[in-house]
């Protein structure tokens, strides 16, 4: 897939919703409500009947009685919606005030039982708007790889380059989006402490859009470890290669990357309906309580094949530098594999729970990227470890031959040179799509992936519900 590039009047509308919410963010919160969090702004939908009940008369005044008892401002928005029948009220002020606002809202309309029908009745009006090829082309979300390790721009030979910034400790003063990209990590964690994201919203229509809302808080100066940096250079090359693949083989889909599972119908504003979903807070009690963290590294929700999750492993591009022996190196590559096999049982659990009012028994199809390990590699370090060739059997859903294994492994074998990323060789582009069939095509188009079911999963995933947010310590830049 190609990223296109949004319209001027989309860029327009994105800088002009970043300066509202900076604005926004900088105001202290009051009202019965205050607390929470930073002020952010929300759109929130109802049809043109509720919008009637809402509007101000000579003796009614419902959208000041919404501010009086929440904190949050509410207005209808000036751009008049795209979607036919809706009206836009943007509500300002922080996730409690405006929760209770969409709840109060609720109350005034008398929706309380239409609520999650008209929710996600939006949500497909919003994604048709939002992507009007989804049903021809891929997209990816974000559009574009967020850098979070920070970069600066150097003169070399006469040419302009870009060069990572060695790990060490950051100042105040420098703007980076570095980050370590495992956040299963505790230490992680605590770095992003739950404000540190910039959201990377969803390339969308101004009309009907929920605003690019960013926030930020930064904590004392990080450390940026060389981990960051084969993490962000991991993702990314994987990412790129899929995307030169889709372009290729014209595949219909919506990758997902680095999806919280709380982020899944996680904006404050649409609380009311999601807590009558299927949602990560609901998880079945059969499954372990702290299943409920964790996140996709990248999620493909195909029109043909249905679900398919790929967790990403860095190692292997530093064994020369730490000196590493081969047993050494073997344990490590069989202890990423374990974690990568636990992490994706993991998110097949969750992924099964979230789709199980839509499509249940939707297939969902997993696998592991290590772009950094040759396929000969990895074949090596588990022949002598019968347990883990059958977990990974299991999990991956092959034969316990290992070079089954690893030919459904995305390995660095099938990915372009990491020195010349964007110049995916045609040769490159054969090997990944014998990958592509044999990992995902060789089953079958699913039954279940109907274009109703396609169409309600981007609605969720991909629409104003859900925000896939990218962890960042210092604010971001353009270099």
């Amino acid at each position: 897939m190609s990223v296109h590039s949004p319209s001027s009047s989309i860029e327009d509308e994105l800088r002009k919703r970043a300066r509202i919410d900076k604005e926004d963010s900088t105001k202290k919160s009051t009202g019965p409500n205050r607390g929470g969090g930073r002020a952010r702004i929300y759109l929130h939908a109802v049809s043109d009947a509720q919008a009637d009940l809402l509007k101000n008369t000579g003796y009614t005044q419902p959208l000041q009685e919404v501010k009086k008892k929440t904190g949050a401002d509410v207005q209808f928005d000036s751009n008049p919606s795209s979607v036919p029948g809706m009206k836009i009220l943007v509500i300002r002020g922080v996730p409690t005030q405006i929760e209770a606002a969409v709840r109060l809202i609720s109350q005034m309309t008398n929706s309380q039982g239409a609520l999650v029908e008209e929710a996600q009745t939006f949500w497909l009006q919003w994604v048709e708007a939002a992507f009007p090829e989804l049903d021809s082309r891929a997209y990816f979300l974000p559009p574009v790889y967020f850098n979070r390790v920070p970069m600066t721009r150097q003169s070399v030979v006469g040419q302009d380059v870009l060069v990572l910034q060695a790990a060490h400790k950051l100042g105040s003063s420098v703007s980076t989006h570095a980050q370590d990209r495992d956040v299963r990590n505790d230490a992680a964690k605590e770095r992003v402490d739950g404000q540190n994201l910039i959201q990377a919203k969803h390339v969308q229509d101004n009309q009907c859009s929920q605003p690019k809302s960013a926030s930020f808080a930064y904590p004392t100066p990080p450390t940026i470890l060389d981990s960051d940096i084969r993490d962000d250079a991991a993702l990314q090359c994987v990412l790129i290669n899929l995307q030169k693949l889709s372009e290729r083989k014209r595949e219909v889909f919506v990758g997902l990357s680095q999806l919280q599972f709380g982020q899944y119908l996680g904006e404050p504003c649409y609380a009311a309906a999601a807590a009558q979903l299927p949602i990560p807070a609901n998880l079945p009690p059969s499954l372990p309580r702290n299943w409920k963290q964790g996140d996709f590294d990248i999620l493909f929700i195909h029109r043909q094949y249905g679900l398919v999750i790929c967790e990403v492993k860095a190692f292997g591009n530093n064994v020369k530098e730490m000196n590493m022996s081969q047993q050494d190196i073997d344990n490590n590559i069989r202890k990423k594999l374990r974690d990568a096999v636990s992490q994706l049982d993991k998110a097949e659990a969750m992924l099964s729970h979230l789709v199980s009012d839509i499509a249940p028994g939707l297939r969902i199809t997993k696998t592991i990227a290590v772009p950094n390990l040759t396929a000969q590699q990895v074949q090596q370090a588990i022949s002598c470890d019968a347990q883990l060739i059958q977990e990974l059997c299991r999990c991956l859903g092959t034969t316990s031959d290992p070079a089954d294994i690893t030919g459904l492994c995305l390995c660095r074998d099938l990915l372009s040179d990491p020195k010349t990323l964007y110049d995916v060789s045609s040769h490159v582009l054969k090997e990944l799509g014998h990958w592509w069939q044999r990992r995902m095509a060789v089953a079958g188009p699913d039954f279940h992936m109907t274009l109703w079911v396609y169409k309600a999963l981007l609605a969720r995933f991909c629409g104003p519900a859900t925000t896939v947010s990218v962890p960042c310590t210092c604010p971001p830049r353009v270099i």
